[in-house]
């Protein structure tokens, strides 16, 4: 069994593939330094938000105002339409 072990090792070294210990992740090149927040970035993120729910609001009284037109539309009765 350890001589499996070994065989498997020393294919993995001859394969070339790094051991986890040489690896490092490219999301964790630096710390994060809390005491100076990105202000750009918290500034965009506010005014997205901003904006998108600005977007949200005008595009629902838009909605609504086509709800009432066509229901004055559908209940309108008169003898010249019919």
């Amino acid at each position: 069994m350890a001589a499996a072990l070994r065989v498997a090792k020393g294919l993995r070294l001859a394969a070339g593939t790094p051991g986890l210990a040489f690896t490092r992740s490219a999301f964790v090149a630096k710390r994060r330094n809390y005491d100076q927040p990105n202000w750009l970035g918290v500034g965009l993120a506010f005014s997205t938000t901003a904006a998108l729910w600005a977007l949200l609001f005008k595009q629902h009284n838009e909605d609504v105002a086509e709800y009432e037109r066509r229901k004055e539309e559908r209940h309108h009765k008169c003898a010249g339409c019919s």
